[in-house]
């Protein structure tokens, strides 16, 4: 490939380059922007030279600044305040903690490593303070933590970016404006954040009703540019009233429209978030692609060094500090006190801080900005690494082997629901209003929607789960849905539902699935959910005797009666899955949903395969 001269070839490039990375990472489930920096600093002007990001610098400091305004308003967008309330204490605390401590520590860290000043070096500490909701986000999805750890893990990183942003616009100014004291710049802040919280908060609200009224938007693809607009104008108008302080403001106005009640909201979240997704991609590239190359490989060991404090030293005391007088488990807090990966927010705002210093005649921008990144790329390498096995350690992983998320299965899913929920967490997704109202009053956690879209796992946490069941009336669309459960989401076991024809033809895609079909045999949606919505069938169990010929047989191979479903099978008081490989044992309680007049005519429901009809005409026991 050859070098991209015009600023037009630069982006393209860096766009394919950074869906490229994306796709890579995906693959092989490890954070995209560890290859993100590897794809920019191999092709930027000290590697290959294929992106000229010099042909970009003069747009460089807008990009990066619309592009935060994005990412930190889709973070509010999706903040769990739910979670956030519960936990609360420690997230604020983690928030308090955090930046102070990184800035004192860390800042003073460097300054003892360097000699710089002591502004410079409470930068850096600031600087480092950020989170990283893109590198948490897929350590937290691939490791399957504990939902305390992973909603106070989650939600300090959504916060902590407009914190540490707010502090580290403190000493910048501080830094470039050497009359300024911190004294007197801190004193301000508090008046400051209260002007732009309010803003945000006035502005989101306004926004929302603007959605909500939909006499001006109607349509969708006109809500969400409205919507992107509206961000960006929030944004301007918040840094007109106080410098830096859009990022404050735009994280608070999609806090405050995830509150409002909105016909809408989880499409403008995938927008928002498939928008913020390809600007987080497209800057990790441009940036490390703008990287100094030679200057961060001189400070390579004051920045491994600066990482080993930060994170055997920072990061556990602010993690002991913010659980005092908290009910959090000790193993809980020594893995949040293990956690704290950097992500773009801290890359793009030092990249940011490295321009305006370098335009205001000093000439430590470069340096701060090359630690910054070393912190980031070894944060990322770690953390990526060890965060499975030491959850293991710890014993801190929270998927239950018992939960189930039920997809698409309309009514047929509602009694299915209700026969595992005895002794399983149950979770719901179908775009069956019926079926939704009747699983939300029953108590369960259950979404309308397309679980073809990737938001709706997001809501229900499919993360969490330790088992799929995807059973709506297209074989097609089940797979799509299994492959990205599995795939996306890392779901232990993932259950199909296959209609008549579709048995052959799905095996081989199945069985690269390392999927099950669910109930063993050929599944009528229509049919079924026609049954059950008409009231004509009940519910059914039958023990297996121990003289029984389905003993040692799989479910698979027996016959199962026209108008008659298997729901479960308990075993010693636990329900199973019924699947194709699922091997019945003496005392297995079926589960079924049948016609009454299978019942009524007192015949078996289930029959052992055709060559076992000589064992049953001699008079073993069936059960029935």
């Amino acid at each position: 490939m050859g070098p991209a001269t015009s600023p037009t070839e630069t982006f393209v490039v860096a766009v394919l380059v950074a869906v490229t990375a994306q796709m890579v990472a995906a693959r092989i489930r490890f954070p995209a922007i560890f290859f993100w920096l590897v794809a920019g600093m191999a092709l930027g002007p000290y590697g290959l030279h294929v992106l000229q990001v010099e042909s970009l610098q003069p747009a460089l400091h807008t990009l990066i600044e619309l592009g935060l305004a994005v990412i930190l308003f889709e973070g509010g967008l999706n903040l769990n305040l739910k979670a956030l309330q519960q936990h609360g204490r420690v997230v604020s605390l983690l928030l308090v903690f955090g930046p102070l401590l990184n800035m004192l520590i860390g800042g003073g860290a460097l300054h003892l490593i360097s000699g710089l000043d002591w502004p410079v070096c409470l930068l850096f500490g600031t600087l480092v303070s950020v989170g990283g909701p893109t590198v948490i986000m897929p350590i937290l999805r691939q490791v399957r933590l504990n939902r305390s750890i992973s909603a106070i893990l989650a939600s300090e990183a959504m916060l902590v970016d407009a914190v540490g942003a707010i502090l580290a616009i403190v000493m910048l100014e501080v830094v470039i404006t050497p009359e300024i004291t911190p004294s007197s710049r801190v004193s301000g802040l508090a008046p400051s954040s209260v002007k732009t919280g309010a803003v945000g908060f006035a502005c989101g609200w306004l926004l929302s009703k603007a959605l909500a009224s939909e006499q001006w938007l109607k349509d969708m693809e006109l809500r969400t540019i409205a919507t992107l607009a509206a961000v960006w104008g929030i944004f301007m108008l918040a840094d007109s009233l106080s410098s830096q302080a859009g990022l404050l403001a735009v994280l608070v106005a999609g806090a405050t429209m995830q509150r409002m009640e909105l016909p809408d909201i989880q499409r403008l979240r995938h927008f928002k978030g498939s928008l913020s997704v390809l600007l987080i991609s497209l800057l990790f590239v441009l940036l490390a692609a703008n990287l100094n190359l030679p200057m961060l490989w001189d400070f390579t060991r004051e920045g491994l060094l600066l990482f080993v404090i930060l994170a055997l030293l920072v990061r556990p005391l602010t993690a002991w500090l913010s659980s005092l007088g908290s009910n959090l488990p000790r193993k809980h807090v020594l893995f949040i006190g293990a956690i704290a990966p950097r992500g773009v927010v801290a890359a793009a705002i030092a990249s940011l801080f490295a321009i305006i210093l370098q335009g205001s005649g000093r000439t430590d921008g470069q340096m701060l900005q090359s630690l910054v990144y070393i912190i980031i790329i070894v944060s990322v390498m770690v953390y990526g690494f060890l965060a499975a096995p030491f959850s293991r350690w710890l014993d801190v992983r929270g998927a239950d082997d018992r939960s189930v998320l039920i997809i698409g299965g309309g009514h047929m899913g509602v009694e299915l629901a209700r026969v595992l929920g005895g002794d399983r967490e149950v979770r719901f997704i179908d775009l069956n209003a019926e079926a939704v109202a009747t699983m939300q009053r029953g108590g369960y956690l259950a979404v309308r929607g397309n679980a073809l879209d990737p938001l709706y796992m997001e809501i229900t946490h499919a993360e969490e789960v330790s088992s799929v069941l995807v059973m709506t009336g297209s074989s097609d669309h089940n797979l799509l849905i299994a492959r990205m459960a599995r795939d996306e989401f890392h779901v232990p076991e993932v259950y199909v539902t296959l209609q008549e024809e579709d048995g052959q033809k799905h095996a081989r895609l199945i069985h690269q699935l390392q999927a099950r079909r669910l109930f063993a045999s050929p599944y009528n949606y229509s049919y079924w959910n026609a049954e059950i919505h008409r009231k004509k069938l009940v519910h059914e169990n039958r023990t297996i005797e121990p003289d029984s010929p389905l003993i040692g047989r799989k479910l698979s191979g027996v016959r199962i009666t026209a108008g008659v479903q298997p729901l479960a099978i308990i075993r010693k008081g636990k329900s199973l899955i019924p699947h194709d490989d699922i091997v019945l044992q003496e005392g297995d309680e079926i589960c079924m949903l049948v016609r009454p007049e299978r019942v009524q005519e007192g015949q078996p429901l289930i029959l052992p395969p055709v060559s076992d009809n000589s064992v049953a005409e001699k008079g073993q026991r069936l059960p029935g």
